[in-house]
């Protein structure tokens, strides 16, 4: 890990040579946010100087913008008033002391509500916590999806064999050769529109695996305002995160 200095500000950076890298690039992960370089094997250190001082405005846009959605992200305690993303609203987290040792969890109102021995230790509750609320997430996205695949797959009347979910970091869903569609649970954060357009999106790549104009022809078929969709996930994915 290292530091840029921009207008007296320090940037992180992290460096990764890449022996199929053909040029410089740079990239900003807005996880964290941390800038990254990638170089090809054989840069040289001028080069990746002269690179950086012309890109020092995009560096500079970005960052910011980083910076500024990295603030709207939920900072999660996993404690009393933490708040999560469901369906696309806020609920707040509730927890409630309980004889039972096993935790619960449901969603009441405006609250998302765990309940929790009143026995259980702070470092054991963070832990039940995030656990619970990964393992709710996941059972809702694979009730959801599910749902919503035999609801379109009425209309496209396509083949598709497994479907799988993961926590993956920067795809929503993908559709494999051998007709496999995988999801990411954390849709399950986003609103209905959003999870129906990964939906269809990769339904039609069972007939289209491209990009092609026949795909979104198709894409369009059910989710006629899929642009939309597309620009809300590409400027709030950074919300649909669980750490």
């Amino acid at each position: 890990m290292e530091e840029l200095v921009i207008n007296q500000r320090k940037v992180p950076i992290t460096v990764r040579r890449s022996p199929r890298a053909r040029r410089l690039r740079l990239q900003i992960e807005s996880e964290k946010p941390e800038l990254v370089m990638v170089i090809p094997r054989y840069a040289l250190s001028m080069q990746i100087d002269s690179f950086l001082r012309k890109q020092t405005p995009w560096i500079e846009k970005h960052w910011n913008q980083a910076l500024k959605k990295s603030a709207q992200r939920p900072k999660r305690r996993h404690k009393d008033g933490d708040t999560y993303f469901y369906f696309g609203e806020t609920l707040t987290l509730k927890l409630i002391p309980s004889l039972s040792w096993k935790p619960g969890i449901r969603v009441s109102g405006n609250n998302l509500e765990i309940t929790l021995h009143n026995a259980t230790t702070l470092s054991d509750g963070k832990k039940a916590i995030k656990k619970i609320v990964q393992e709710f997430y996941k059972k809702k996205a694979e009730e959801v999806i599910h749902d919503r695949l035999q609801f379109f797959n009425e209309h496209y009347r396509l083949k598709y064999n497994r479907v799988t979910f993961r926590n993956q970091k920067t795809r929503w869903g993908s559709c494999s050769s051998a007709k496999n569609l995988n999801f990411n649970w954390r849709l399950i954060m986003a609103p209905i529109e959003i999870i129906d357009y990964v939906v269809v999106h990769e339904l039609c790549h069972l007939k289209h695996m491209n990009h092609s104009t026949s795909f979104w022809r198709l894409v369009a078929e059910a989710i006629p305002e899929y642009k939309g969709m597309r620009k809300w996930l590409k400027d709030n994915h950074y919300l649909l995160s669980y750490t």
